[in-house]
């Protein structure tokens, strides 16, 4: 069993093995074998030219625009992507195709020219116009340039909101000490945030991205910090005595939800930015953990054993309106909601691994999305885009982030290295 500290109550222990709030599992071999489902999807032909640009410098970063413009599109889920930099697809019955010309000296070149960057989606065969954009790329913009831009095509084609300029921030570490660290949508840009050699895990994204909401011992206790983005400032918000889980955002408004057991058994509150009580939701005997606030703010999913093992449960914003969500499986933890409202993912316990299962909100629709090749698949977060979950998985014999597409059942991995990485969250 994988132990995140000492300090954990025992009080909690029957049910945190499982708990992504608490990060902690069981890991051991088991006999039961899964087959996950997964759906064929149609997906647009996008050929992808080469930027043009004058040799050099220029034409370096005309092809770093153009390979990040085609991961995006292979990554959104929509696309088959062909073209010279795709390196495939060249007989792809293409319905789009993107241009473009890098001019003027580049960012980070020192050359005296300011760079005007313009990329083109003509619809094919024809090559007529149908989106275009000029940009003017500062110094290390030029990976969020061909980010925005694939943005605007997925959201033109598609009605969808893109996810290229999103970042995921999760916990990395060992035993005791795990910082928080934060990385591009697509693995680049890997930043840490914290640095207080003690245990920081389960950050929570604010709606805005302006903070990021957090468990830490940095005080010498568990307690829920707030780290402001822009400036890296730390406050901490609440310390209540014994556990302080998993702060999540309301979606609308300037408050946390999460578990506090400082008066008894983990039971679930709403408080505010400076720590205050708002409301109890939950007062029962039973272990109370891991809430998830619908989108729209008026229901939340959350943990409970109050039936004698682990369930999903979904009640209102005042505690009211309780209704079980799962019945399958024995263990069943960590919801999150996904962001139109239709369904719920979470983590489900069969035999001694974990699999990331797909429910929709009603209860109906059961679906598995992962299977025994990942060994442990844990901590789901959605994208804003709902096709998306990002979650840690020790297929390669340690905890690295991956990213599942839920709709054609492709994935890619996130994260390397030799440090666990857990606890993700995916910014709005």
């Amino acid at each position: 069993m994988r132990r995140i500290s000492p300090a954990i109550s025992h009080a909690a222990l029957a049910l945190v093995p499982i708990a992504l709030l608490l990060c902690t599992q069981a890991h051991a071999q088991s006999d039961v074998v899964l087959q996950a489902e997964q759906t064929a999807t149609r997906k647009l032909d996008i050929r992808v030219d080469r930027v043009a640009a004058p040799a050099g410098g220029a034409a370096a970063a005309a092809d770093l625009v153009g390979r990040v413009i085609v991961a995006d599109l292979r990554n959104s889920g929509f696309f088959r992507v062909g073209g010279a930099l795709a390196g495939e697809g060249e007989d792809l019955p293409f319905s789009f195709a993107i241009t473009g010309e890098l001019a003027g000296d580049p960012p980070a070149t020192g050359g005296g020219g300011a760079p005007s960057l313009t990329l083109r989606l003509q619809a094919m065969p024809g090559g007529e116009m149908v989106l275009g954009k000029r940009y003017a790329p500062a110094s290390g913009q030029l990976r969020a340039t061909a980010h925005h831009f694939v943005d605007e095509i997925v959201r033109l084609l598609t009605g969808e909101s893109g996810v290229n300029l999103t970042r995921i921030v999760f916990s990395r570490g060992q035993g005791d000490r795990r910082d928080l660290w934060v990385v591009d949508y697509d693995g680049e840009n890997l930043a840490r945030l914290t640095a207080n050699r003690t245990l920081n895990l389960c950050p929570s994204w604010s709606p805005d991205g302006q903070h990021i909401a957090f468990t830490s011992y940095a005080a010498g206790q568990q307690g829920v910090f707030l780290l402001e983005t822009k400036s890296g400032k730390v406050r901490r918000v609440i310390a209540a005595a014994g556990l302080n889980l998993g702060p999540v955002w309301h979606p609308q408004q300037q408050e946390l939800l999460l578990s506090l057991s400082k008066d008894g058994d983990p039971e679930i509150y709403r408080i505010d930015l400076q720590g205050r009580v708002l409301r109890r939701l939950t007062m029962s005997p039973a272990i109370e953990i891991g809430p998830d606030w619908s989108p729209n703010g008026r229901d939340l999913v959350f943990t409970s054993d109050r039936t004698g093992s682990p369930q999903l449960y979904v009640m209102d914003g005042d505690g009211a309106a309780r209704s079980r969500l799962t019945y399958e499986g024995e263990y069943n933890d960590a919801g999150v909601w996904s962001p139109n409202g239709e369904q719920v993912a979470y983590v489900t316990r069969i035999g001694n691994r974990t699999f990331l299962v797909l429910i929709s909100s009603g209860g109906e629709n059961r679906r598995l999305l992962t299977d025994e090749s990942w060994r442990h698949a844990e901590d789901p977060s959605w994208a804003p885009d709902g096709r998306h979950l990002v979650f840690s998985s020790d297929r390669s014999g340690v905890f690295k982030l991956y990213v599942l597409d839920v709709v054609d059942g492709t994935w890619r991995q996130l994260t390397a290295g030799r440090e666990e990485d857990i606890t993700p969250s995916w910014s709005r």
